[in-house]
């Protein structure tokens, strides 16, 4: 089995990074991956959580084929906790190298909103609006958050080795992170840098006898915001009635003005439509007659007579007790009307 190559990489990221706009997308998204349209509280155990996930992590360090410990410490008394030390050797004595976290435990004003403060009273701000409907309305909830409180969190990492090879290893991952002087972590999603705020050598040079070691000090800020999220607030915006009216028209019927003389029996129908009026008329003829001729047609596009559903045009003949249907196409707007002369039989 052949080595490989000494610059060869083994993790090679092949996903193109999103820029500018999208790039603010991607971190909305990330921020309301939890399934719903609020995002997650932060709090302080959860920035906690995520700069030690960022230490194991992103400073990684391996010797030997064994990766460094990394232990989370608060300012308790060394020996205290070296009573119940896990990583030890044979001897029951400190096993070194190993890397340690200690926050202080005084959280400071935040400097990440650009000496902006927080407004006096805890008012709450739309996040997201989102449209409902419950099968009957339409409406809109919208999705309120407090403005996040702005702190600094600091941290002291140390690591503990005894050889230089190591120390420079770690000194050479701090570089790489920190050379855009921020590294970003996210703490339930919600994107926070970290900057590097001084290193310094912490080795015991005073006693030449005993066992040397170097102890490296790396002070770090992280420039966070903590958010509660029993302050966020799901409010109803506006609702819209769906409802659906039946009308019924008030329609107008047409109008038949039938006019007969005895003496020439000469007999003619007249017919009005009134403006929005139905466009068929059916009557049911009293007398016998043959129709002649139509004259005095006003606003009317078509007509089509029918005397018993058959479709006739003039000269035609009806007996009494025939039903005549009269349907005309006009403009709805206007009054149309026409004559239908005819002779008694």
């Amino acid at each position: 089995m052949c080595a490989l190559p000494k610059n060869y990489r083994k993790n090679l990221n092949i996903l193109p990074k999103k820029y500018g706009p999208e790039q603010r997308e991607q971190l909305l998204d990330n921020i309301m991956d939890n399934g719903t349209y609020l995002p997650k509280g932060v709090s302080l155990e959860d920035l906690d959580s995520a700069f030690i996930d960022f230490v194991k992590k992103d400073l990684e360090i391996v010797i030997d084929g064994e990766k460094i410990p990394v232990i989370f410490l608060t300012l308790q008394r060394w020996v205290e906790f070296t009573k119940t030390w896990e990583f030890t050797g044979k001897h029951k004595d400190i096993k070194i190298p190993f890397i340690t976290i200690v926050r202080k435990p005084d959280t400071q004003p935040g400097t990440n909103q650009q000496s902006l403060w927080n407004t006096a009273t805890r008012l709450t701000y739309t996040y997201y609006k989102v449209p409902t409907f419950d099968g009957v309305r339409k409406g809109v909830d919208v999705y309120k958050i407090p403005q996040p409180t702005a702190i600094d969190m600091l941290y002291e990492v140390r690591i503990f080795c005894n050889k230089m090879v190591d120390l420079n290893k770690m000194q050479f991952k701090i570089n790489q992170i920190f050379r855009s002087r921020q590294f970003y972590i996210n703490p339930n999603g919600h994107p926070m840098p970290i900057v590097l705020d001084t290193s310094g050598d912490e080795s015991p040079i005073n006693d030449f006898e005993n066992r040397r070691f170097y102890v490296q000090l790396f002070e770090m800020r992280l420039m966070g915001y903590i958010l509660d999220s029993d302050e966020f607030e799901v409010i109803p915006a506006k609702n819209r009635a769906l409802l659906i009216y039946e009308v019924e028209r008030n329609v107008r019927k047409p109008m038949v003005k039938i006019k007969s003389d005895k003496d020439t029996s000469l007999i003619s129908y007249n017919l009005i439509f009134k403006p929005l009026s139905d466009t068929t008329f059916t009557t049911i003829a009293e007398f016998d007659i043959k129709f002649v001729e139509i004259i005095g047609l006003i606003n009317i596009n078509s007509l089509i007579i029918t005397v018993n559903s058959n479709i006739v045009t003039t000269p035609f003949v009806v007996t009494s007790g025939d039903e005549i249907t009269f349907t005309i196409s006009k403009p709805a707007q206007l009054e149309s009307r026409f004559t239908l002369n005819g002779k008694l039989l």
